[in-house]
């Protein structure tokens, strides 16, 4: 898979320099993307649990459509690169989290994104808020050289809510990671600013805040499209998640470990961090995201736009549950969580609401079978409905040297989430490995089977985790997915990490029950699938992993003090450095993916 890189670099400052061109008469609607991180499917109180309230959400979504047999990939890196390219993860080949970042990776440059399709199909301008963990090696990986006209955020895959610097892992450098860039703020493509002065701003609030302001600039006269990819609910930094003191405080919050706050630089930590403290701050953190969304919505009726948006809610995968990743996110009654590919790290949380939703669908809960790679092409479909045209009429226009859409990548949904005909879908190709692949997932979903081998990409977490203090009998009863009890005990075959299970979804969504024994031709029927969506797996981005010291934060930008500096005695007060890309293109094309050859390519 070479790359042209001179072609990349002149579509990409093509449409840079046409942000603001000349719009059509009929404009399509604004799109406006939430993604969030890590939350769970018993963490929003429409599916059934008031442990965590999220009435804006629930109020959009019984006024949309909510989206229940909705599937994402199992870690964050892989959905934000199907939602940009509408591919599977296993053919752009990130099939788990970028490193950090000193990880010369990122997301292939061959792709046309969906910012930059939505420009040359429909003239949208694009923005983009908050976290991108799809590359930062050279400047031609940043969102503002891949379609976004603004972009505001960080690079990598976690950071401190409030003091905005980079993730502990990398060795402890503290270093700034927070950004600015884009045409539409007068900086070339790939040349953004580092954000200084910013600490004491939570940063959902804080996107909230930017994208309100993008907002009211919007020039109205060519549609929006802003993806918004909070950093909530993940953990900051590797550690706990952080949240307000006033929403901590809040006596339905603060009920669930009313003794003990862990996680926060705004007030100490105080007792035990706790799995019920940790809850309790993950329930704040997810009701930051839910006024966000309010706030947001506001603007935009503010400004008279919300007649003609849609919007998109989605999580990036299944909540990190049970103290996983120093995080209590919660999938329950599904099984497992992020990182996996049972039904608890895929399944997700989603809903769609606005314009193009015809209205015998909306206050619908849909179970059309849909994929986060959908999104792409779903999303042309839109706004070609939208501009008048076609519902599916949309081909999108790729490079020379991008590779097509193949059996396995997304496809469009729009006809079937917004007018409730039958899906287009029937199965998804969850995960499957390329010879030589250092990862051993395998997984597909063909109707309402399922057939997986070896869950774990990340973590192993293969039971089924109530929420800290609750207890089954009394805390099930209103939850939207109803399974029974889990089983008791686990074997090593149910684990499935060695040998095949398969499981009826229909019959048994929290899998519960391998029936893989007494259905031996089903199991041959998905094994013979998954060989053959397998043929183009690409290998994964983990084999060739190259960590470039070049790459510490020391070497660019002189040490600055945290300004402002509320918590004196805890935390850092410095900043190391800043984050940012450290290769030129010469050096950035050596490096997987951008001069990938081998398995599953060329076709």
């Amino acid at each position: 898979m070479i790359v042209s890189f001179v072609y990349a670099t002149v579509f990409t400052l093509l449409l840079i320099t046409t942000c603001s061109s000349r719009s059509s008469n009929k404009i399509p609607p604004n799109i406006i993307f939430f993604l969030v991180d890590d939350l769970g499917w018993n963490d929003v109180s429409f599916h059934g649990s008031n442990q965590i309230p999220t009435p804006n959400l629930d109020r959009l979504a019984a006024n949309g459509v909510t989206l229940d047999n909705y599937y994402v990939n199992p870690v964050c890196s892989p959905t934000r690169g199907s939602i940009m390219t509408g591919r599977s993860m296993m053919h752009t080949g990130i099939q788990t989290p970028y490193g950090a970042g000193d990880d010369a990776s990122g997301l292939n440059l061959t792709y046309t994104l969906l910012p930059e399709q939505l420009k040359i199909k429909f003239n949208y301008t694009s923005y983009m808020i908050g976290k991108w963990h799809l590359g930062m090696k050279s400047k031609e990986y940043l969102p503002s050289s891949r379609g976004f006209c603004k972009y505001f955020g960080y690079y990598l895959g976690c950071t401190d809510y409030w003091k905005h610097y980079g993730d502990l892992d990398d060795n402890g450098e503290i270093a700034v990671e927070l950004h600015q860039g884009g045409s539409l703020l007068g900086l070339k493509p790939g040349f953004d600013l580092p954000l200084y002065n910013t600490s004491g701003k939570y940063s959902t609030s804080l996107y909230a805040d930017i994208a309100s302001e993008w907002i009211q600039q919007h020039d109205q006269r060519y549609p929006m499209f802003m993806y918004l990819a909070f950093q909530g609910a993940h953990s900051a930094n590797n550690k706990f998640v952080q949240a307000p003191a006033d929403l901590l405080s809040r006596p339905n919050i603060n009920k669930i470990s009313p003794l003990y706050t862990c996680g926060q630089w705004e007030i100490p930590q105080t007792g035990e961090c706790t799995k019920a403290a940790m809850r309790k701050t993950i329930a704040a953190t997810v009701v930051a995201v839910d006024e966000a969304v309010y706030q947001i919505e506001t603007t935009l009726k503010n400004v008279g736009m919300w007649n003609n948006t849609l919007i998109v809610f989605s999580t990036d995968n299944g909540g990190p549950t049970d103290g996983t990743n120093n995080n209590m996110m919660n999938n329950y009654p599904l099984r497992s969580g992020k990182g996996e590919t049972f039904e608890g790290g895929i399944r997700a949380v989603g809903f769609i609401h606005g314009k193009g939703l015809q209205s015998k669908v909306i206050g619908t809960i849909s179970k059309q079978l849909h994929h986060v790679s959908d999104w792409y092409l779903t999303l042309l479909d839109a706004a070609a409905a939208g501009n008048g045209g076609s519902t599916s009429s949309v081909v999108p226009k790729l490079k020379p040297n991008e590779r097509p859409f193949i059996d396995g990548d997304g496809m469009s949904n729009w006809n079937a989430l917004s007018t409730g005909a039958p899906s287009k879908r029937n199965e998804i190709f969850i995960a499957g490995q390329a010879e030589g692949s250092k990862l051993k997932a395998k997984a597909i979903r063909i109707n309402e089977w399922k057939l997986i081998y070896h869950p774990q990409l990340l973590y192993n977490m293969p039971g089924w985790y109530l929420p800290p203090n609750k207890n089954y009998n009394t805390y099930s009863k209103n939850l939207t997915e109803q399974c029974g009890g889990p089983p008791p005990n686990l074997s090593s075959t149910d684990k499935c990490d060695l040998n095949w299970c398969l499981f009826n979804l229909k019959n048994d969504p929290c899998e519960y029950k391998n029936v893989a024994l007494s259905n031996p031709n089903i199991v041959n029927m998905l094994k013979a699938r998954l060989i053959e969506l397998s043929k183009t797996t690409v290998l994964t981005w983990v084999n060739f992993s190259d960590k470039d010291p070049l790459s510490n934060p020391t070497n660019f930008g002189p040490k600055t003090p945290i300004i402002p500096d509320p918590q004196k005695n805890i935390g850092p007060h410095i900043y190391e450095g800043v984050w940012k890309p450290w290769l030129n293109e010469t050096q950035a094309s050596k490096t997987y993916p951008a001069s990938y050859s081998g398995p599953g390519y060329p076709l």
